[in-house]
């Protein structure tokens, strides 16, 4: 029994690195499309699309081969990393949402040119 939801478990943060790694390819794409476009100046339109459409190619090509090994290691490192706090799983989610907050403090950086402001009640 112990097994199966050590085994559910894994899944879980399997499934939770996974879409973590999709927020931050995306995040990277969001990146690097604001660089192409600035680009416009220099070039014509059609050639900022045809780099912009080959640069993300390459990026999903490399990062997808990636993406699987990466979170198979993240995965190990947090589990390992949780073993040695007495409130392993505790511990372990409280890890995932500050990688999670930290990808969206970036996303909101990206998309409005700030840092949300952060008020303590």
């Amino acid at each position: 029994m112990s097994s199966t939801k050590q085994s559910l478990f894994h899944r879980f943060l399997s499934f939770y690195f996974r879409l973590l790694c999709i927020l931050a390819v995306d995040l990277v794409v969001t990146l690097i499309n604001g660089r192409v476009l600035s680009l416009t100046s220099m070039y014509e339109k059609p050639v900022v699309t045809l780099i912009g459409m080959g640069v993300i190619l390459l990026l999903f090509f490399f990062l997808f081969s990636i993406i699987d090994r990466l979170t198979k290691i993240v995965l190990k490192i947090t589990v390992e990393m949780g073993n040695l706090l007495v409130f392993r799983k505790t511990a372990i989610f409280l890890i995932l949402c500050g990688i999670l907050y930290g990808i969206y403090m970036v996303y909101y950086h990206t998309w409005f040119g700030a840092w949300p402001k952060i008020q303590l009640i």
